[in-house]
């Protein structure tokens, strides 16, 4: 709906950040210049393209990490950890359904790996290239740029400690500012957001579906697994792996708690993978005898979370007899009415906007 709205006029239908819709469109103009007419269909085929490719291009940074020199994990672990990381069941739940969110995590890593290059090698250049792609996923993803911006407020801590109070302010509103541009909305939920996420207790009103349950539970294995082995090297490890090890304990324990709202829960369990691979990451790296066990591990869980998800019997927003009758609401909506509204729930909402 956007990329259509996009090529026909020049804006989005919705306050959105766009990097995405524009991207898109930029690709479909390309591909028009080749004669091919821009088509519904062809829109749609070329979004479905580009979201089947965009995540696991997630590999790429995620592989240089895990194969930095002086830093390198074994091949075993590098595998095992690029399978979890494309193939668990955040990952493959991101395919079709959350486009910008799947199109931005290529770049969270990105930012992870820059800032973890920073940490060891202190460039002036490196840091800049490190705010060049978190401005990128400011324009993507709000979602992935919140997280990016706790990875980047947890990690001064780790390092400043109350040094990091003031730059974590001039972060937080440079973010606020980036973000209000486009949608305001979403920029001050940015920074009201315990206003939302505390609205109602998942745990109290939802069932707890088996992977989220099964990821929670990992999480916090994880973390705990984490903390015993940071007190156990944490005089033989240099400073730039003792910083990350530390932030991506505290982030899983931010992003896998299960009081938040339950629409927040499944959205923080999404991203839960990012941090759950890094730490496995740098757990290795300070103990390169977790190497088989992990892996053991990681493929279970892959193979584990895969099963569930193509077993998920996930259906389509809307399905061909319902999208006919969707159409036929034009019979009753006056010709350049400005006044009517047709109320939706979310996700039929883009239905309607493209149908009508």
């Amino acid at each position: 709906m956007q990329v259509r709205k996009l090529l026909n006029t020049g804006i989005l239908a919705f306050n959105d950040v766009p990097l995405y819709f524009y991207f898109c469109a930029l690709v479909l103009k390309n591909i028009s210049l080749l004669g091919v007419a821009l088509t519904n269909e062809t829109i749609i085929s070329v979004v479905k393209i580009i979201d089947s490719i965009a995540l696991p291009l997630l590999a790429i940074p995620l592989f240089i990490i895990t194969t930095r020199k002086d830093h390198s994990n074994p091949l075993i672990a590098t595998i095992a950890i690029l399978l979890f990381s494309l193939f668990s069941f955040s990952p493959l739940a991101m395919l079709g359904d959350v486009q910008k969110n799947a199109f931005a995590i290529p770049f969270l890593f990105v930012f992870i790996y820059l800032t973890d290059s920073y940490l060891i090698r202190q460039e002036k250049r490196i840091f800049l290239w490190a705010l060049l792609t978190l401005f990128v996923i400011a324009l993507t993803h709000f979602g992935v740029f919140t997280f990016a911006m706790t990875f980047l407020i947890v990690l001064l801590f780790v390092v400043y400690k109350k040094k990091a109070i003031i730059p974590t302010v001039l972060i937080i509103l440079c973010g606020f500012g980036i973000i209000l541009i486009f949608d305001s909305n979403r920029a001050f939920r940015f920074i009201t957001f315990w206003n939302e996420i505390f609205f109602k207790r998942f745990i109290f009103q939802e069932p707890f579906f088996l992977p989220i349950l099964l990821n929670t539970t990992f999480s916090y294995f994880l973390a705990t697994f984490g903390i015993i082995q940071y007190q156990k090297f944490k005089y033989e490890i240099d400073n730039a792996t003792k910083y990350i090890l530390v932030t991506m304990i505290v982030l899983i324990f931010i992003f896998a708690f299960p009081l938040y709202e339950s629409n927040y829960v499944m959205r923080f369990n999404g991203l839960l993978f990012v941090p759950q691979s890094m730490l496995i990451l740098y757990l290795i790296r300070i103990n390169k005898k977790l190497a088989v066990s992990f892996s053991i591990i990681l493929v279970v869980l892959t193979v584990l979370f895969s099963f569930m998800y193509f077993n998920d019997k996930r259906q389509p927003s809307i399905d061909m007899f319902a999208y006919k009758d969707l159409q036929n609401i034009k019979k009753y909506i006056p010709e350049n009415s400005d006044s009517t509204i047709i109320i939706a729930r979310h996700g039929l909402e883009f239905w309607t906007a493209w149908a009508l």
